[in-house]
């Protein structure tokens, strides 16, 4: 169940680490995760802080979200495979003409929700799908980096679902709807410190069965290039989240479904699908 409450300087273990941000009872905290248990820590994860002997089963705790970040970006068509098969979904001229550019946008940060909630779909949406997406997470204040210098400002990554609908609301100006509406920003289950961004599987699940994979050396632009991109205009803030791109095909979300974003040496992420509940009813 619990155990001691010696404190470890986190500087003293160094190493690889996953950190996840969880809530056990009426504690809310962060935590090392080892094997099957998570051991708080004490202080920022982005600044001094002691990872404690206080550990808990991961299966008693609730995982949040792995950070509170002040922005959450996104780069849109940062794939070959996924424009290829966007030009055939969607409007295949407008496809063509933003394919290759960096356009970097925010999806709210009032979205998002941690491993295990539901995905809520709207009864005005139509055609709602994943997008199984690795993440960026930044650890310090980043403005004007090169790419050559964005590795130091990354504190690690995770997994995502950009959650869409491309029916009748890809036609919105803005991405409001179909990218912010609640719940539509799966992220977790937590922060892996230590993996090297450039040669790594995204597997996205449906029901069980594998329906997408890619490789994040199919990049267009890269994590690096994407930090040091964004920060020439924004400040990016600790515990900040940028969504870096789906690598492929993407597929209907219904009721029912259960839809997992796997990304081996990090983790998976998996988030049940449920229809709105109308209140009066």
């Amino acid at each position: 169940m619990q155990r001691g409450v010696e404190g470890i300087a986190v500087r003293e273990i160094g190493g690889r680490m996953k950190l996840a941000r969880f809530r056990v009872n009426e504690l809310e905290s962060y935590g090392r995760v080892e094997g099957t248990e998570v051991r708080a820590i004490q202080g920022s994860i982005f600044g001094e802080h002691t990872v404690s002997q206080t550990a808990y089963p991961l299966e008693q705790v609730k995982l949040l979200p792995p950070t509170q970040p002040a922005s959450f970006w996104a780069v849109g068509l940062n794939y070959a495979a996924h424009v290829a098969h966007q030009e055939g979904a969607l409007d295949a001229e407008r496809i063509r003409r933003e394919a290759g550019m960096f356009r970097p946008w925010q999806k709210g940060v009032g979205c998002i929700i941690g491993h295990g909630d539901s995905i809520v779909l709207p009864p005005e949406a139509d055609y709602v799908h994943y997008e199984g997406e690795l993440v960026i997470v930044i650890g310090k204040p980043a403005r004007r980096v090169t790419p050559e210098e964005a590795p130091h400002f990354i504190l690690g990554y995770t997994c995502a679902n950009d959650v869409s609908s491309e029916g009748s609301w890809s036609k919105d100006l803005t991405n409001w709807r179909k990218k912010g509406c609640d719940t539509f920003g799966p992220v977790g289950p937590w922060i892996e410190t230590e993996v090297d961004p450039h040669g790594l599987e995204i597997i996205t699940r449906l029901n069980g069965k594998e329906h997408d994979r890619g490789s994040t050396s199919g990049m267009t632009h890269d994590c690096y290039a994407i930090v040091s991109g964004i920060s020439q205009f924004v400040t990016l803030h600790p515990g900040d989240l940028i969504l870096t791109g789906a690598p492929g095909a993407v597929e209907a979300l219904h009721p029912g479904d259960v839809v997992e974003i796997e990304i081996p040496g990090i983790g998976t992420l998996s988030n049940p699908v449920v229809a709105e509940k109308n209140e009066a009813s």
